[in-house]
């Protein structure tokens, strides 16, 4: 309870006296609260704590209003609507009209409470917070150096306790590869929180290429965290990574302009991490849950089941969806597993609606970074959407997608300046 009190009374004091750094803590604060769940004697990496009401609920809560109230204080604060506004207006409307006609409106209306109180408001703070900053770009690198040194944080703690403890995975003998997290935490959010400390040690990094200052130390934090994302073992974290990168590199990096000592820097870094990782590192601990063995191909079918019976439920309830909880009812899988048809499951044919309008939106908005692929804010902001996107086509439900509100706030705020500035 000790514990609990210090977190809770610490992130508010840096909700009013950095909001920025607020709302990263705030996006994190599932990891920092099972801080106080780490064993050095007996770690447990697959347990998974109960909510907490205190930090999980109210904080979040109490922090994002704070956050909002210091960001929007100025005389000429503003906030311009844009199509994502809508788009989850319009899917809190439809939420509380499915969680009517659910087959247990107690609890779907308890998940539309979630989704309003604790999941899209990540989008409307932080679009609001970063609107009426005074310097976006000034602001914005502040937070990232922020989160990349909360990562690192993180990933040090993780790897120390199972370095100390001598941990090793229990079903190791048939087949189950270690997963790294920090215990109570489930390893997809600790695998976000390193991936985009990691996009943004790379953000920093190139930001710095180009204006010629130094950048070893952040080589350094990136590898470390390229190391801790890779013993994670997630796989959709991982592979949305890649992809962001990938597409990153289709925009950006056509014609990397890096003098010869960044270049070297760079090539000496990267052979180093590779070959640490082929001498002091099993490739089956890091890649072993992208062998398509019987237990790691599980998860897969899986995906594949939840996708087929989707589209049975979606045509049987065309019209009127079945409500936000009602997943189970109809299969034998908990939910969909997947934010796309959630809103056809969840919805029926409103739900698809929507997800085109989305589709058209997402696609503009690439066309639009694409034309600015210079600007290397564009760039970063739209890809690190991606990150947390492509994450969701593969796990979590509507309320829990923190990371795809917040990266949306930000690209959607840069996106709202530019145009502003424009006109």
């Amino acid at each position: 309870m000790i514990f609990s009190i210090i977190v809770f009374i610490g992130i508010v004091l840096t909700c009013f006296k950095s909001p920025h750094k607020g709302l990263i803590l705030l996006l994190n604060i599932n990891i920092i609260r099972n801080l106080q769940s780490i064993s050095i004697q007996n770690p447990c990496l697959k347990c998974v704590s109960d909510q907490d009401i205190l930090l999980g609920g109210v904080l979040q809560v109490l922090g994002l209003i704070i956050v909002s109230a210091i960001g929007t204080s100025a005389k000429n604060s503003k906030y311009k609507l844009d199509f994502i506004d809508m788009f989850l207006g319009l899917t809190f409307l439809l939420l509380v009209i499915s969680s009517g006609i659910s087959d247990s409106p107690n609890e779907a209306f308890l998940y539309t409470t979630k989704y309003l109180l604790l999941g899209i408001p990540y989008f409307f703070v932080t679009k609001a917070l970063l609107i009426n900053s005074k310097d976006f770009k000034e602001n914005l690198t502040k937070m990232l150096v922020f989160s990349v040194n909360l990562s690192v944080i993180f990933g040090i703690i993780a790897a120390l306790v199972v370095i100390i403890s001598g941990y090793e995975e229990p079903y190791a003998k048939y087949g189950v590869v270690m997963r790294l997290t920090i215990q109570g935490v489930h390893p997809i959010p600790f695998a976000q929180a390193i991936g985009f400390g990691l996009l943004s040690a790379l953000f920093l990094i190139i930001n710095k290429i180009k204006t010629k200052k130094s950048v070893l130390k952040l080589l350094f934090k990136a590898a470390f965290l390229i190391i801790i994302l890779l013993f994670t073992n997630t796989r959709g974290v991982v592979v949305s990574l890649v992809f962001s990168l990938i597409v990153a590199g289709g925009l950006y990096l056509k014609k990397p302009k890096i003098n010869k000592k960044t270049a070297t820097i760079i090539l000496v870094s990267s052979l180093s991490l590779i070959v640490a990782i082929i001498i002091f590192v099993d490739i089956k601990d890091i890649f072993g849950r992208f062998y398509f063995d019987a237990y790691a191909f599980e998860s897969i079918l899986q995906r594949f089941d939840s996708l087929f019976e989707s589209i049975r439920i979606f045509r049987q309830n065309l019209y009127t969806g079945i409500g936000p909880t009602a997943f189970p009812t109809y299969s034998i899988l908990p939910y969909p597993h997947n934010f796309i048809l959630e809103y056809i499951v969840f919805f029926g044919i409103w739900g698809a609606i929507l997800i085109l309008l989305l589709t058209i939106f997402i696609t503009e908005l690439y066309i639009i970074t694409a034309k600015n692929k210079k600007d290397i804010f564009y760039v970063f902001l739209f890809i690190t959407f991606l990150f947390y996107f492509i994450e969701t086509q593969l796990s979590f439900t509507l309320w829990t997608h923190k990371g795809v509100y917040f990266s949306l706030g930000l690209l959607m705020a840069y996106y709202t300046i530019n145009k502003r500035s424009v006109k």
